[in-house]
């Protein structure tokens, strides 16, 4: 027999084998692509051991089969049905295709996480779908992804070809028992019944009724830490799991009394001198996480780290800078809420939830009713991300796009216009519209593919990421416009906030954690305030901490709700919240891990940077206190967000 024969060779087999064979191929392939999915990034979970891999992989079964029965539930119930005509080619046939197509599908979206999991630390959800479905260049983010990272369609390629060159070695066969019919009804409906049965119970994680189907959260009692839960899941079952759910229900861990009186989201301001009709500017800064900035590294990297942004650095020596800042989510659909209403996100997006249609009011609208102008600008094509609509809801009444910049030779082909010549329009509208006014710009450059204008070519310093040359220019067009702003009439009468929209990809150690994956800097300048400049070492900071200061810094009045802190009452709690594939809770120099309701992890970040040493064996107390605070704080969201009241 030739090696061309061998490798084409049929085997026979019943409808009943075929079926656990297709699954079995399948699992292989997403255990395969599992490990695949660890060597690429590695650098993401630190310490895992042979006993931790062991209780990984058995999560992961459990995880990959449950994916695998809803993804290929009519390919079962075809060979499950106790007819004969299941032994026809044509049958089979059709069959074969249906497990195709179904399960190429599934394999895309699990490779594609192989790359875009390092943005966004979780297993892609139907959030994302959300998130990209409006964007103008989704055709050009694919051609750039396909030649970046090209050599994920050759393993994705890989991967099909093992799939089909296995399902297509089987030949069905009719059992000799399909000669006497009453026999064979017989035995096919309690085989089916059996089957059925045990795929009910893949599908939904075990077999008692007091089990509810597994869903990602689950995930979580086979890790010991949360930063390891993308490893136990597969993207197509945290897809399917995410269809049309909500992940919040009312939570029942204390009276509504005692959540209030533990932790609450009702800020109550009476000012005490009149209020300051001072401007408001908030600059975001894409993807600049702490890692990057000189300015906070001198203790983790030395004397001689320079970082990449020059001008921030300098800006920061002037500035009232909390420590440690950290944004409250991994996406820049997470950053708005946050910064501009004082809503973070948890187990999804905000703004991909149907509560973004509770009644609020965000910190434009407050200021609005003081008479402010409101505004936003963003140069990416109007609609990106929903950012236009969303910023409408929180009080913006007038939106800066691409469209009304309207110059396409300063477009860089795929985000938006070029943060600098967008910084330079930002500064011409600032210099028209009337005071007071609270003004937003986000920037678009320091996205993939990692390009500067090429008149910039070789001029910024290049790193370890391709994506620091980008801070670099974004660095540089920010001094630009400090330097074109600071000639006006309006610029001392403006406070100025300065944060990133969230971290990413990291180079260190000490930055590729769960602190370290949500660190940005986050301060305030304000030019005409003598003596405001101050660095508090030990202070916490995250973004929904930027509203209720800033309307504490203006001698606000009223009531409002915002899940933060003003970090300029010093007898304000020291703490920053994240969702992290589990709550994730930092107070003072702690980081606690939460997973279904029960603590996984206790770290000293900032004695323990790499997070090596989990304190929970022996810091008991300190992480039912933290616990605690956490679940009141869980408590007070889901249940305002269900209840609508996110109003005081």
């Amino acid at each position: 027999m030739s090696k061309i024969s061998a490798f084409k060779k049929q085997f026979g087999t019943t409808a009943i084998g075929a079926l656990f064979y297709g699954l079995f191929v399948m699992l292989a392939l997403y255990m395969i692509s599992r490990l695949i999915f660890f060597n690429i990034n590695s650098s993401y979970f630190p310490g895992l051991d042979g006993k931790k891999w062991a209780t990984i992989l058995k999560g992961g079964l459990v995880f990959d089969l449950s994916a695998n029965l809803y993804i290929n539930a009519l390919f079962v119930v075809m060979l499950l049905l106790p007819f004969p005509f299941r032994y026809r080619s044509g049958y089979w046939k059709t069959a074969k295709w249906l497990f195709i197509i179904t399960n190429s599908i599934a394999l895309l979206v699990n490779s594609i996480d192989f790359i875009y999991y390092r943005f966004t630390l979780r297993r892609t959800t139907v959030d994302v779908v959300k998130e990209f479905a409006h964007e103008e260049t989704k055709t050009t983010m694919a051609v750039n992804f396909l030649k970046d990272y090209w050599y994920v369609y050759l393993i994705y390629a890989a991967l099909i070809f093992v799939m089909v060159w296995s399902i297509n070695r089987v030949k069905l066969v009719k059992p000799k028992i399909a000669t006497k019919k009453w026999q064979y009804y017989v035995v096919a409906v309690f085989t089916t019944g059996i089957l059925g049965y045990l795929a009910w119970g893949g599908m939904r994680g075990g077999f008692a009724h007091s089990v509810r189907p597994i869903n990602m959260s689950n995930a979580g009692a086979y890790v010991s830490q949360n930063g390891e839960i993308p490893l136990v899941l597969n993207t197509p079952f945290c897809v399917i799991r995410t269809l049309g759910k909500k992940d919040v229900s009312l939570e029942t861990y204390y009276t509504d009394v005692e959540a209030e009186n533990i932790l609450s989201p009702v800020h109550h301001y009476e000012a005490s001198a009149p209020f300051k009709n001072k401007n408001i500017v908030i600059i975001l800064l894409e993807s600049f996480g702490r890692e990057n900035v000189g300015f906070y590294n001198k203790e983790i990297f030395g004397n001689d780290y320079s970082g990449y942004t020059p001008f921030l650095d300098s800006l920061l020596g002037h500035s009232y800078v909390a420590w440690n800042g950290f944004a409250n989510g991994r996406k820049s659909i997470d950053a708005l809420p946050s910064i501009l209403a004082g809503i973070p996100s948890g187990e999804s997006p905000f703004i991909s939830t149907p509560f973004i249609f509770n009644k609020m009011k965000g910190m434009p609208a407050i200021l609005k009713e003081k008479g402010y102008h409101t505004s936003f600008f963003h140069g990416a094509p109007n609609g990106s991300m929903g950012f236009d609509a969303i910023v409408k809801l929180l009080g913006v009444d007038h939106y800066y796009g691409k469209n009304e910049y309207n110059n396409n030779a300063d477009y860089d082909g795929m985000w938006g216009i070029w943060d600098e010549p967008f910084l330079q329009f930002f500064a011409k509208n600032l210099d028209t519209i009337p005071q007071p006014f609270i003004s937003t710009f986000f920037s678009v450059s320091s996205h993939h593919p990692f390009k500067v204008p090429p008149q910039y070519e070789g001029r910024f310093k290049e790193g370890p990421l391709p994506v620091q040359k980008c801070f670099g220019y974004t660095d540089n067009a920010l001094r630009l416009f400090f330097e074109k702003v600071s000639t006006t009439d309006w610029y001392k009468n403006t406070f100025f906030v300065i944060s990133a929209d969230h971290a990413t990809v990291t180079f260190s150690k000490e930055y590729a954690t769960a602190w370290g994956n949500y660190a940005i800097p986050i301060f305030f300048f304000s030019p005409g305030d003598t003596g405001f400049a101050k660095v508090n070492k030990t202070q916490v900071i995250q973004q929904t901490d930027i509203m209720p200061s800033l309307l504490s810094y203006l001698n606000y009045s009223g009531s409002f709700v915002a899940y933060g802190k003003n970090v300029f009452d010093s007898t304000a709690p020291n703490y920053a919240v994240a969702y992290n594939n589990g709550w994730q809770w930092i107070n003072n120099n702690w980081l606690l891990q939460l997973e279904n309701n029960h603590a996984l992890g206790l770290y000293n970040y900032q004695a323990d940077k790499q997070m090596q040493k989990n304190e929970l064996p022996v810091q008991k107390a300190l992480a039912d206190s933290l616990t605690h605070q956490l679940k009141a704080f869980i408590q007070q969201y889901h249940n305002r967000l269900i209840k609508d009241e996110l109003l005081p």
